[in-house]
């Protein structure tokens, strides 16, 4: 006798649960949309810039007139990999002002 009451109470827990479920999903979703056009925004942005003309050529255009004995020096000296450092740490640096809103 009682087993229909626990049963429906059950299947009304159940409903309310899936009920909220598709709420949090909606909202997670609207979210996700929201951050989407935040991003798609700043990234449009950030293409309009366009690259100053000393940086067209890019770093193999100031070593190409080199002498070959420095190109030796600084392959042996490990120029590449500092010149990769010091890239990473201006990425990172800039990144993390972007990431702070220009905070630090």
């Amino acid at each position: 006798m009682i087993d229909w009451l626990k049963n429906a109470f059950n299947d009304l827990i159940e409903w309310l649960k899936a009920i909220l479920q598709a709420v949090f999903d909606f909202f997670a979703d609207i979210l996700i949309l929201v951050l989407d056009g935040v991003l798609s925004a700043v990234s449009s942005l950030l293409e309009a810039i366009p690259v100053p003309t000393f940086m067209t050529g890019g770093a193999q255009s100031l070593l190409n007139g080199l002498d070959g004995s420095i190109l030796y020096f600084l392959s042996m000296s490990g120029f590449g990999a500092a010149m990769a450092l010091i890239g990473a740490g201006y990425l990172f640096r800039f990144t993390r002002k972007i990431v702070t809103l220009f905070q630090w």
